[in-house]
């Protein structure tokens, strides 16, 4: 099986905007491959992840398994495993406002059942707070390693949480499917933590997350923690410089109004 890691080298696609408390990263790959998710406390024991296929092209090799995101991976708190970092307690998952199945099935032989926006589909997902095979500590993933189901519901068999189907796919697909149940492009998760979070805490110590697609078929991160460094460097600097020019501004206007 194809295997390979990639890290997004471009700080300035991480940003947060305070009105509405949001951390937005995107991963990106030059085959094409890419992926955006949207980090929201809606409250400190509440995080909404907006969780998107935006790919355009796959690596060679891929197959249609592999086009599919899988996972979206992160580490509140303390690098690593902390017995008093804040945990995935559960929640739910719902397709997004612009978002299908397709292929879904539950019950057997074709025709497919497929489902709309807002539709929950919570038992295709499970959370972790023990890492796996290439994600970080806390993680939502539609694949079955060292994560539990946040539903017994089943929409798409053999079974609830049966990935990598069920994962995310461009829309439209850039592999034909072969029949693999998928949900295209968007589905909005709301998990509950254990502790309370702030938002700028989200990403923790480690400062990025990591998306997987397929089953350990790539993984990327974003932003790149020296990228993330930098960014929060320049972004200082270009503070400290605006405000030394609005104090030369003001000693200016006054040395021109005392003339």
């Amino acid at each position: 099986m194809l295997r390979f890691w990639t890290t997004l080298i471009v700080a300035g696609l991480y940003f947060v905007t305070a009105p509405t408390a949001q951390a937005v990263l995107v991963f990106s790959d030059p085959s094409g491959l890419a992926a955006e998710a949207e980090f929201t406390m809606l409250n400190p024991t509440t995080l909404k992840i907006r969780l998107r296929n935006t790919s355009t092209g796959v690596p060679d090799g891929f197959d249609e398994a592999m086009q599919i995101l899988t996972t979206i991976s992160w580490d509140f708190g303390q690098i690593g495993i902390h017995v008093d970092d804040p945990q995935i307690i559960g929640g739910t998952v719902v397709i997004g406002p612009t978002s299908q199945s397709v292929n879904f099935n539950a019950n057997g032989p074709p025709p497919p059942q497929n489902f709309g926006p807002g539709t929950d589909v919570s038992g295709e997902y499970g959370f972790g707070n023990t890492g796996n095979t290439g994600a970080l500590i806390n993680s939502l993933s539609g694949n079955t390693a060292h994560v539990a189901a946040l539903s017994d519901a089943n929409l798409d068999g053999p079974s609830n949480l049966s990935g990598p189907q069920a994962g995310l796919v461009a829309d439209p697909p850039l592999i034909a499917l072969g029949g693999l149940g998928v949900i295209q492009y968007e589905i909005i998760a709301t998990l509950n933590l254990s502790k309370p979070v702030a938002q700028a805490d989200v990403l923790g110590d480690l400062g990025f997350a990591r998306v997987e697609f397929g089953s350990d078929a790539a993984f990327i991160d974003a932003p790149e923690p020296a990228s993330l460094a930098l960014a929060l460097w320049s972004l200082l600097m270009l503070t400290a410089f605006g405000r030394r020019r609005a104090s030369f501004g003001t000693s200016r206007n006054y040395y021109g109004d005392s003339g």
